[in-house]
């Protein structure tokens, strides 16, 4: 769950997991991802900030669910994605190919910093206030909200969301990060030493080869193929 204390939903897809996240500030060349800053839009009053993010939760719950009953029609499936316990994961190959083409759709879309919601670019703040786009853990979330996965905001939440295991072991579609506990930057494995990201400012979602320099000792699965 999110360090702030507020529980973003746990929203899964035939067995699936989910959990809110994105990373602590950085100033290197790495993702500059978000400070943990409980706001949620409403500073300084305890009770409107837990509204106002309770509020929020629900409707990023809702919206996940939404988007996972779609990829369920698609594969001719009936149901919902069902709310689950946090450690379950889901499980297909088919779930994997949709994130990653999802993720691939948004290639060449602008960086932008804080960008990046659940259905698609947005405006970031601070420095990506004027450009409509992904950071890193955006773009991840968005890609697996497509399955009806609600990851976590911040990447280093995200790199705790799944199952980890040692980057040797990497599929496609694991996550990789860099940085402590995954604070820096994250993207999404394509296999054979390739990966989708949105790297830094005035750099658009691309596809890169896998830089281990700086790597954590794990990458994290969410979807077991």
């Amino acid at each position: 769950m999110s360090r702030l204390g507020i529980i973003l939903g746990l929203v899964g897809l035939l067995l699936g997991l989910t959990l809110p996240g994105r990373a602590v500030a950085d100033e290197s060349l790495w993702d500059p991802t978000l400070p943990k800053v409980l706001s949620a839009g409403a500073p300084g009053d305890p009770i409107a900030i837990a509204n106002a993010s309770l509020q929020a939760t629900n409707v990023a719950t809702q919206t996940t669910l939404d988007l996972g009953r779609k990829f369920l029609s698609s594969l001719g499936i009936g149901g919902s994605p069902t709310t689950v316990a946090p450690g379950r994961r889901v499980y297909g190959r088919q779930a994997i190919e949709y994130v990653i083409r999802r993720a691939g759709s948004q290639i060449g879309v602008p960086y932008s910093w804080g960008g990046g919601s659940l259905t698609g670019p947005s405006r970031g703040v601070d420095g990506g206030a004027d450009t409509v786009g992904f950071d890193c853990s955006g773009l991840t979330r968005y890609a697996f909200a497509g399955v009806g996965v609600l990851l976590p905001r911040y990447s280093g939440d995200q790199y705790t969301a799944g199952r980890q295991v040692p980057p040797s072991e990497a599929k496609r579609g694991d996550l990789l990060f860099w940085g402590p506990g995954g604070s820096q930057h994250e993207a999404l494995y394509l296999g054979g030493g390739q990966m989708l990201e949105a790297q830094q400012t005035g750099v658009p979602v691309k596809i890169s080869p896998v830089r281990t320099s700086g790597m954590t000792p794990y990458v994290t699965r969410i979807i077991e193929s």
